[in-house]
């Protein structure tokens, strides 16, 4: 392979994904048929390392040496020993600080620095992108969180480096979000905000908008608020109740805790397009030291009412970042939602009552618009197609 492309990259915190352009128009990235790569690393004590889609099994088999959500660890101020112990309680390894900076994650016999981790998912993705396209990969636009702190930045690129890419860029989210719903493509003025809600992080983005040139007014969001939380929460309601029922504390059992919050995540996922849905586990408990199975239907109000100080989070940032950009409620012309979790009905309509003078745009692509995005900016180093600048806030925010 000697022709090269150039690769927009989203590396989140439960799936990654990526694209590149091919005539013009954006072709995504695909690990067995889907764009949507889990982050997910498995670490055996003999034999190849797994990776996306193949590590998933893992987290139930072997949850001790099996990494999920390897971007909540990467720049995690050490200072702030809260943000560790907050990330590390529900982990099923230790976690360590490393004499260097950073952290260390002790996987079995073996020690991994998370940017390692990351940088293993990165790599998958480079060469899926080498497979799909017969081209070689060396160079990318990454994104970022909105409220992505110098020291996770850092690790990103540590990460790149380690699977061989130079980055090229690192984008905003929310920023690349907009841009795959085609604002960049309206010869327009208006002030756009951008809401972000991803698996690990809920972002927030004022854009002005003249033409094709963004600027950035405001950012803001909760670097600890995503799907993950949501996840968790249904997670802790249904073990709360097994342990009333058979005082069995499911938490201290890593293999049953992982095995239901991967349960609770495909339940969050139904309940996006059915008012209820089925949680089914083989062996969740014991009970008077007889195993017993989980059945239960889980109503989307009932998630809801669990989610609702999660979402009135999320609401408190875009308060946040309105009033740091000094704009007025009704002064916003547009609000766009990307993310997986942007799809949760409930946050949907949230926003829209908030902003109800205005269109709210979402869509089924929330979920890999951010990849799209940064496919989109790629054109800004190969010098093709229609390319937005985008203009920092003039300030930090």
């Amino acid at each position: 392979m000697t022709r090269e492309v150039l690769l927009g990259i989203d590396f989140g915190t439960s799936y990654t994904s990526a694209g590149c352009l091919v005539d013009g128009r954006v072709e995504l990235v695909l690990d067995s048929g889907d764009p949507t790569i889990p982050s997910v690393v498995h670490v055996p004590e003999r034999g190849g390392v797994a990776i996306g889609r193949a590590a998933v099994p893992h987290l139930v088999t072997h949850p001790g040496t099996t990494v999920a959500s390897a971007k909540r660890l990467m720049g995690i101020d050490l200072g702030a020993s809260g943000d560790l112990r907050r990330v590390a309680a529900t982990l099923p390894y230790r976690v360590t600080a490393s004499p260097a900076g950073g952290l260390v994650l002790h996987l079995g016999a073996q020690e991994w620095a998370v940017e390692q981790v990351a940088a293993a998912v990165l790599d998958r993705v480079r060469h899926l992108a080498e497979q799909r396209f017969g081209a070689v990969v060396r160079r990318a636009v990454v994104t970022a969180s909105a409220v992505a702190s110098p020291g996770y930045r850092r690790a990103l690129e540590r990460a790149a480096r380690l699977a061989h890419l130079e980055l090229l860029e690192v984008v905003a989210e929310p920023i690349a979000g907009a841009l795959a719903f085609g604002v960049h493509g309206q010869d327009v003025a208006r002030r756009l905000l951008i809401c972000d809600f991803g698996g690990g992080t809920f972002d927030v983005s004022a854009l002005a908008q003249e033409g094709l040139r963004f600027r950035v007014a405001a950012t803001g969001g909760d670097a600890f608020l995503g799907g993950d939380d949501l996840d968790q929460a249904l997670v802790d309601a249904v073990a709360s109740i097994i342990y009333r029922r058979a005082r069995f504390d499911l938490h201290r059992d890593a293999v049953r805790r992982q095995h239901l919050t991967l349960r609770c995540e495909a339940v969050k996922r139904a309940l996006s397009t059915a008012p209820e849905a089925r949680l089914s586990m083989r062996d969740a408990f014991l009970e008077n030291h007889t195993r017993r199975d989980l059945d239960v239907v889980i109503e989307r109000s009932w998630a809801e009412a669990l989610w609702a100080p999660l979402l009135d989070r999320a609401l408190a940032a875009v308060d946040a970042t309105l009033a740091r950009a000094r704009w007025r409620d009704e002064e916003v012309d547009q609000v766009v939602l990307i993310g997986g979790t942007s799809l949760v009905p409930r946050f949907q309509a949230l926003v829209r009552a908030r902003f109800d003078h205005v269109e709210v745009t979402a869509s089924e692509l929330a979920g890999v618009a951010v990849a799209m995005g940064a496919t989109i900016l790629t054109a800004r180093h190969g010098g093709a197609g229609r390319v937005p600048v985008l203009e920092p806030a003039a300030s930090p925010c």
